[in-house]
């Protein structure tokens, strides 16, 4: 067999996976990599690994496989992590250069799944979203360390972006910062500040008119819901964005939506099928709805949350603004409009 003919035979067998389990690679792991006459198959599925073993038992390949559970050895007793940097890019593979799928903020856990020399493949506890991030940018624990810091007494951001002093002095150097609902661990007071201590063992200190006590969920209204998306509006739109330093679409949806007290899906392809479909009529849509487009008519690709007034609507697109579907209003968006193919209704009725 020669080395064209190999990986020509590797590609086979991996359509022939793919399409079988029809795994979906944001929330669980499918990968492939041909090393000489191997097969390398990574799975966090001890079903698809089955699967798998039964799928190449019944061919009659000439070359072999070995199918890697996740996590692996590679993550030893490293079985949890907390990111411990303002804003991580959360990328599709181990290089720097991939695309950002998604972000992981600062104080968020998950689990790790897989290490490198310089990179780890985590699974977040949030939204349970895969991907790679730098070792640089988080701190890895053993479970009972890591309960042990989950456990300190906690504070919440309340500002976009909050600096965390060297010192407890505004002049000081700052060592970090966090995002708006960000939860700090508090080991000490200082006067107008916090003492803090970071996921990786520093200490830094937090102004205490940045915080609160309580997380920055709120008991659900719809005013509540317009008031924090229009606090973010002006942020700069960034891929795979969901903070307060920059939002793509569907993480500006679900970051709204988290802090009043309802979770939602990571993308707008998922968002779209999780509340009750409302349609495209827009006399049947109702303050609170998410507003769905397509581009190309076949797959969505933008969300937005319809605020109901002047047929308004609120959305990253550029960066955080308010447009309309009313054509007599200087706000309209004719692209939008032609290309709105439904909404949904994530609200409980009763809860307006």
């Amino acid at each position: 067999m020669s080395e064209d003919d190999g990986h020509s035979a590797y590609e086979l067998f991996e359509k022939r996976l793919k399409k079988s389990l029809r795994v979906d690679t944001r929330h669980s792991v499918l990968d492939f990599k041909p090393v000489k006459n191997y097969l390398y198959i990574f799975t966090d599925s001890i079903s698809n690994a089955v699967h798998i073993s039964q799928v190449y038992a019944k061919g009659s390949l000439d070359f072999r496989i070995k199918v890697v559970l996740l996590p692996d050895k590679s993550v030893g007793k490293h079985a949890k992590g907390i990111c411990h940097v303002g804003v991580v890019p959360v990328r599709r593979s181990d290089n720097s250069s991939s695309e950002q799928i998604t972000q992981v903020l600062y104080g968020e856990t998950f689990d790790t799944l897989q290490l490198t020399d310089s990179w780890a493949r985590i699974k977040l506890h949030a939204d349970g979203y895969i991907g790679w991030v730098s070792l640089n940018q988080i701190t890895l624990f053993d479970k009972n360390v890591f309960f042990e810091f989950q456990s300190l007494p906690k504070v919440y951001v309340v500002e976009k972006v909050l600096n965390l002093f060297e010192k407890p002095n505004r002049n000081s150097p700052a060592l970090r910062e966090a995002v708006y609902g960000t939860a700090l661990s508090v080991v000490g007071r200082r006067g107008n500040f916090l003492e803090v201590k970071l996921p990786d063992g520093l200490i830094a200190y937090a102004e205490r008119s940045g915080v609160k006590n309580s997380p920055p969920v709120k008991d659900f209204s719809l005013k509540g819901l317009f008031n924090t998306a229009q606090s973010f509006q002006g942020t700069s739109y960034v891929w795979g964005g969901r903070s307060a330093k920059g939002f793509d679409c569907s993480g500006f949806v679900q970051t709204v939506f988290r802090y009043n007290g309802i979770e939602l899906p990571r993308d707008s392809s998922v968002q779209f099928s999780a509340g009750k479909p409302v349609g495209k009529n827009l006399k049947n849509l109702k303050a609170g709805d998410l507003l769905f487009f397509s581009y190309d008519g076949k797959k969505i690709s933008h969300v937005a949350l319809y605020m109901g007034n002047n047929k308004k609507f609120i959305h990253s697109s550029g960066f955080v603004r308010v447009n309309s579907f009313d054509p007599k209003r200087r706000d309209f968006n004719k692209k939008l409009l032609s290309s709105f193919v439904g909404a949904c209704r994530i609200i409980d009725e009763r809860k307006v």
